[in-house]
C-alpha cells in the first residue's frame, strides 16, 4: 500500500488544480523587445497607444518574478510558498530514489543570437536611423578605403542605408580618393594632389561631379558650334584663357578675339613669312615664325614691343613658350634656346649680331639631330621633341640632358609632361604614353587615328588629339585604343586644338577656328 503521506499529499493536490502543465507556453522577455515595441508603435498608431503599451510593459516587468517561466507555474511556486506541506511533500519527491517527477527547468538559449537580435536585428526593424551594420564599427579610415574601391555611383546609394554611412560619405578625403581613383593618370597617383586655385573653396565631391559632367560630355553626342572667322590661311597656333582667345596663322598674322562675342579685338601684323606658334601673358604676347624671328607685342597698345630676328636662330622657329620673364624656343636648326624677355625689351638694335658679351650671358642651347617640333617645361624640367624620334629631357638648372625617350617610328609632333607621365603624338598616327620613372618607360600605345598627330591635350585621364586624317578623338588614359571616341570629323585637317572645362577650340587648314561647347 502507498502509506499516509501518499494520501495526505493527494488530498492538497486535489485542492489545487493546474490548467496545463507548468512549462506549457512558456516564454522569455527581455526589456528590449518592449522599448523597440514602443517605438514602433509610436511611429506607427501615435504616442497614445505607445503609452498604452509601455504602460503594460511596465505592468509585465513588475509581475516578472521568475524569468524564463510562465504565469502559471510562477503561481505555482507562490503556492507552494504559502504550503509547506506541499513543499514539504515536494522534497519529498525530489529526494525519492524511484520517483520519475522534477520540477521543469527551461533551457538556456544561445547568447549570441540574442545579442544579434538585440544589436542589430531589432534596431535595423523598428529604428532605421540607428541601424548598425558590420562597416559601420571599422575604424573610419579603414571604411573609406574599402569604400574608395566602389563606382561612385553605389558610393551616392550607400548614403541612404543609415546614418553612419551617410556621414562616411559625406567625409571629403574620401572624395578625394575617388577623384584620383577616376581622374588621375596611374602613374600620377602616388603624387600629392591639391586643389587648383579655381576650385581651392569647393568640396571635393563637387570637383569629383564636375570633372565627371565633362567627361560625360565629351562622351555625349549634343554638342553646339561656333567659328571664328577672320584668318586667311591655316591656324597653327592657338592659346586661350578666361576671356581671350589668340592665334596664328599662315596669313602672316596673329589674331586676339573676344571669347564672349566671337569677334575679333584687332590684328597684329610684322612677320615676314607664317606665324607657326605663339604665347601669351597678361599683356604680353609673343609670336615665333618661318622668318626665324620671335617678337614680343603689347596686348594693351596693340603694337609690337620687342624682336629678336636673325639673332634667334637660323632657321623657322616651330615652337616656343613663355615661362615667368624667359621664352623658350625651338628651331628646324636643331637647337632649343632660353631667351630673357627684359633683354628683349631692352635691345635698341635688333638686327645687329650679337657681342661676344651677349653670347657669354645667353644660356647654351639643347640640341637635337633635327628640327625640334614641340617643347615644354614645368619647374625646371624641359622637354623637347623632334624629328628624329625622340624625347629629350633636361634640367634647366645644370643644363644637363636627364633622359632620352624613344619609342616613336617617326617624328614627334606634340607633347604634354606633368608628373611622372609623358604623351606624346607622332607622324606614325600614334600615341604612346610613357611612365617618366621607370627604364622600359612606355606604358600604352594608342590606335585610332589615320593620319599623323599634330596637336594634342590632356587633363587628368582626359585627352584630346586632333590629327592630318581630319579627325579629333577623345581618349581615356586608364584605358587602352578601344574605349576611344571620334568626337568630330571635319572638312579639312586639325593642325592645333586647346580645351577647357566647357569649350574645345581646333584650328583647322581651311583658315577658320571650330568651337563646340
Amino acid at each position: 500500500m502507498l502509506g499516509p503521506e501518499f494520501a495526505k499529499f493527494s488530498k492538497q493536490a486535489r485542492d489545487y488544480h493546474f490548467d496545463s502543465f507548468p512549462y506549457e507556453n512558456s516564454y522569455e522577455e527581455e526589456p528590449y523587445e518592449d522599448h523597440y515595441k514602443i517605438i514602433a508603435y509610436n511611429e506607427k498608431w501615435g504616442p497614445k497607444y505607445a503609452y498604452d503599451i509601455k504602460s503594460q510593459s511596465k505592468y509585465n516587468q513588475s509581475n516578472r518574478q521568475s524569468p524564463g517561466l510562465s504565469p502559471r507555474y510562477q503561481s505555482s511556486q507562490q503556492y507552494q510558498k504559502s504550503s509547506p506541506s506541499l513543499k514539504s511533500n515536494s522534497s519529498y519527491n525530489n529526494s525519492g530514489n524511484n520517483s520519475n517527477t522534477s520540477i521543469y527547468k527551461p533551457k538556456k538559449k544561445n547568447l549570441n543570437i540574442k545579442l544579434i537580435i538585440k544589436n542589430l536585428l531589432l534596431p535595423n526593424k523598428y529604428n532605421p536611423l540607428k541601424r548598425t551594420t558590420f562597416i559601420s564599427i571599422l575604424p573610419i579610415e579603414v571604411t573609406m578605403k574599402i569604400i574608395s574601391y566602389l563606382p561612385f555611383e553605389d558610393i551616392v546609394s550607400i548614403q541612404y542605408v543609415c546614418s553612419d554611412w551617410y556621414q562616411i560619405t559625406r567625409e571629403e578625403i574620401l572624395w578625394k580618393i575617388i577623384y584620383q581613383n577616376y581622374f588621375q593618370c596611374y602613374p600620377n597617383r602616388e603624387l600629392f594632389l591639391k586643389k587648383s586655385d579655381k576650385s581651392k573653396d569647393l568640396h571635393w565631391r563637387e570637383i569629383f561631379r564636375q570633372q565627371h559632367d565633362r567627361e560625360q560630355k565629351w562622351k555625349g553626342d549634343r554638342f553646339k558650334e561656333a567659328h571664328l572667322i577672320g584668318h586667311t590661311g591655316t591656324v597653327w597656333a592657338l592659346h586661350l584663357d578666361e576671356d581671350r582667345v589668340f592665334t596664328g596663322s599662315f596669313d602672316k598674322t596673329a589674331k586676339v578675339w573676344d571669347a564672349k562675342t566671337k569677334k575679333c579685338r584687332f590684328t597684329l601684323s610684322g612677320h615676314y613669312y607664317p606665324i607657326q606658334c605663339l604665347d601669351a601673358k597678361d599683356d604680353i604676347m609673343v609670336t615665333g615664325s618661318l622668318d626665324n624671328s620671335i617678337r614680343l607685342w603689347d596686348l594693351g597698345q596693340g603694337k609690337s614691343k620687342g624682336i629678336l630676328t636673325t639673332r634667334a636662330h637660323n632657321f623657322d622657329v616651330f615652337c616656343l613658350q613663355m615661362v615667368d620673364n624667359t621664352i623658350i624656343s625651338g628651331s628646324s636648326d636643331s637647337t632649343v634656346k632660353v631667351w630673357n624677355i627684359q633683354d628683349i625689351l631692352n635691345d635698341n638694335e635688333p638686327e645687329a649680331p650679337l657681342t661676344p658679351e651677349e653670347e657669354d650671358e645667353l644660356m647654351d642651347p639643347f640640341f637635337h639631330q633635327s628640327c625640334v617640333t614641340c617643347l615644354q617645361v614645368y619647374d625646371n624640367i624641359l622637354m623637347s621633341g623632334g624629328s628624329d624620334k625622340v624625347v629629350r629631357v633636361w634640367d634647366l638648372n645644370t643644363s644637363q640632358p636627364i633622359q632620352v625617350v624613344q619609342g616613336h617610328n617617326e617624328g614627334i609632333r606634340a607633347l604634354q609632361f606633368k608628373g611622372n607621365v609623358l604623351v606624346t603624338g607622332s607622324d606614325d598616327m600614334t600615341c604612346k604614353l610613357w611612365d617618366l620613372r621607370s627604364k622600359s618607360c612606355n606604358i600604352s600605345t594608342l590606335r585610332g587615328h589615320n593620319g599623323a598627330i599634330r596637336c594634342l591635350q590632356w587633363d587628368g585621364t582626359t585627352l584630346i588629339t586632333g590629327s592630318n586624317d581630319q579627325t579629333v578623338r577623345w581618349w581615356n588614359l586608364n584605358y587602352d585604343s578601344s574605349q576611344s571616341k571620334e568626337l568630330f570629323s571635319f572638312s579639312s585637317s586639325i593642325s592645333c586644338l586647346k580645351f577647357t572645362d566647357n569649350i574645345l577650340m581646333c584650328g583647322l587648314s581651311d583658315s577658320k577656328v571650330q568651337i563646340i561647347y
